[in-house]
């Protein structure tokens, strides 16, 4: 990227001749070089920079580069940096090895061809230069997401108190005037009424949306058949006017987040009660089944179904499938769920043929 630090070079070596050639070789690449005449001085430059390769003779007085590279692997920051080895006499097989073991990535023979080591050069200092560009868009993006997650969480708490007094108003003005008011007049009150509410509903959705991971998740012994069985009752009158079965199966007791728990079964259950077209009374399945170190529960249904070329927007904040005028909801429950489920170490996913209904599928760690 433009104005990042260039990649640091280390070149170790006992003769001073071959430091300077190599670096002479080497300068063309972009890189600070940096040398050292034995490898207790390689050790101590490494606790003093980072590189993103190392040159390493194998021959050398004191401290060879076999116990150089393998004290140099000690330091976190050395871990991943790619060593070569060089060497002019120790060409058996077993020195080979043995530079593998240690961790090296490539062990070249002296006299050294120049094209062939400055080209392997090269591609190692793409590799780290392209490993520094995705760290740095990382943390740039991990910010940006964290800014737009305040925002989100300040604007909508702030919104809550003036929608919560337009929709008290106009229940005021409907109750105390009404008799007063044109047709007209109330109708408009009802849209200020039901355009509150939406809102409200929003920004408690976005509030949700906001707090994950911003605060700590609670882990505790959850039973996930007794949470079920809160929802259902919290669903009854939807439940009952669409004369709906609504099953479960297999629902286990462990060690997770009962929020999350609560979250998942009321978005899941009650989409799976809302999108439907009516043909046919809902028929909404909760299942679950251990699964290695993993409770894999899945949510299944008989309503219209999600076609497939949409599938990319189903979790994404905001993304609405269908008109709010036919199946009500902010577009935010989803991205919820799948936001929190991988808080919590799971996954989320789904199937589907439009018109014959969908299975949403996540899963949990077991807790053990």
């Amino acid at each position: 990227m433009a104005g990042a630090t260039p990649p640091c070079i280390l070149i170790v070596d006992d003769r001073r001749e071959n430091l300077l050639a190599t670096q002479a070789l080497l300068r063309p690449l972009g890189a600070e070089i940096i040398t050292a005449d034995s490898g207790e001085k390689a050790l101590t430059l490494v606790l003093k920079s980072e590189f993103a390769i190392v040159l390493l003779d194998v021959q050398m007085p004191v401290m060879d580069g076999f116990e150089t590279a393998q004290l140099m692997k000690t330091r976190p920051s050395m871990a991943n940096v790619p060593i070569i080895f060089i060497t002019a006499i120790s060409k058996e097989d077993h020195f080979a090895t043995r530079a593998a073991q240690i961790g090296a990535v490539d062990y070249i023979f002296k006299p050294i061809n120049p094209d062939i080591l400055k080209s392997k050069v090269s591609v190692y200092l793409d590799l780290y230069r392209q490993r520094e560009q995705i760290l740095q868009l990382n943390a740039s993006l991990r910010q940006s997401n964290e800014e737009l997650e305040r925002f989100a969480y300040v604007c909508s708490h702030d919104m809550q108190e003036p929608v919560r007094m337009m929709n008290a108003y106009a229940s005021v003005l409907t109750e105390f005037a009404g008799d007063e008011l044109s047709e007209d007049s109330k109708r408009y009150l009802g849209y200020i009424h039901d355009n509150a509410v939406r809102m409200q509903k929003m920004i408690r959705d976005i509030l949700s949306f906001s707090r994950v991971g911003r605060e700590e998740v609670t882990l505790e012994v959850v039973n996930c058949r007794e949470i079920f069985d809160e929802v259902v009752h919290e669903l009854h009158d939807t439940i009952a006017r669409k004369q709906a079965v609504v099953t479960s199966d297999g629902l286990p007791i462990l060690k997770t987040s009962p929020t999350l728990m609560r979250v998942l079964l009321q978005n899941l259950v009650g989409n799976a009660l809302k999108f439907q077209d009516g043909s046919h009374p809902p028929e909404v399945s909760v299942t679950a089944k251990r699964e290695a170190h993993v409770w894999r529960f899945e949510v299944a249904d008989n309503g219209i179904g999600i076609d497939p070329a949409l599938s990319n927007r189903l979790f994404t904040i905001f993304q609405r499938l269908h008109r709010e005028d036919d199946y009500p909801g902010t577009g935010i429950g989803l991205s919820t769920c799948r936001k929190f489920v991988r808080l919590c170490g799971g996954d989320m996913s789904f199937t589907s043929r439009p018109g014959e209904g969908s299975v949403f599928t996540f899963t949990l760690p077991d807790g053990d």
